[in-house]
């Protein structure tokens, strides 16, 4: 593997906490070191509570900053499939979600940081204002200081900036973009990527260069404050090590 790179000094970003009973991810525990902060399931579309608690712990024990990974109730779908929900009770669902992974939090001597929406609420949000406001409006009703993760140019970012939320601009170091800024569906074959060199690249690039290029043959400007590799890539402990032999 080659690593003539420039140096990339990143704030690195995963979502974790996303077993659920029998199903179990066994990267978490691996992968928290080399890690800036982390976004724990909240039980709706992954996550139970003994694996929530698992993963504040490890988080505390590591120092890593503890963000609320809200997502639709999709247990089935993984929260990958958007869900038509009314304005009222998608805020409510995002609220009960954030405020149970804070309460949790807080009860293991810790302070939730941040709060990041998974999967399609995340991708619906980008586009959607009622979904953002969904958003915006719970992570408000829970605390003014947390932070909001966002895509770069989104509805998602321009509500939470409106409202007063302080936003960390997010890329993603192992997905491919389109030329619109939306992330490739997983469905496309290429669309997670797993090659550590490309991924490690696709990082440089957004650091040094605020580009990534996209699956149409061009480049997208992407100016971000966090890049987010996703716990549950085969690769990302060795592209998590990688990252890290640069900073």
């Amino acid at each position: 593997m080659n690593h003539a790179h420039p140096a990339v000094t990143p704030h690195i970003n995963c979502d974790m906490g996303e077993n659920y009973g029998a199903y179990t991810l066994i990267y978490d525990v691996q992968l928290m070191p080399y890690i800036d902060a982390c976004n724990i399931a909240c039980g709706y579309h992954a996550g139970d509570p003994v694996t929530i608690q698992r993963t504040i712990e490890s988080a505390l024990q590591h120092n890593v900053e503890i963000g609320a990974h809200p997502g639709y109730p999709d247990l089935q779908g993984f929260g990958r499939r958007y869900m038509d929900i009314d304005a009222e009770t998608l805020e409510a669902m995002i609220l009960y979600q954030i405020s149970a992974l804070q309460g949790m939090t807080q009860a293991l001597g810790g302070r939730m940081t941040h709060v990041k929406a998974h999967g399609a609420l995340y991708n619906q949000a980008a586009r959607d204002e009622q979904t953002a406001r969904a958003i915006v409006t719970a992570v408000k009703r829970c605390h003014t200081t947390l932070i909001l993760y966002a895509p770069p140019h989104s509805i998602l970012e321009a509500v939470g900036q409106q409202q007063g939320l302080q936003i960390k601009r997010e890329g993603f170091v192992d997905r491919r973009y389109h030329s619109d800024g939306r992330l490739v569906s997983r469905l496309i074959k290429g669309a997670v990527i797993t090659d550590v060199d490309d991924a490690v690249r696709q990082a440089q690039s957004m650091v040094a260069h605020q580009q990534v290029n996209t699956i149409e043959g061009g480049s997208l400007s992407l100016a971000v404050d966090t890049m987010c590799i996703h716990g549950d890539n085969p690769s990302a402990l060795v592209i998590l090590q990688s990252l890290k032999s640069l900073r």
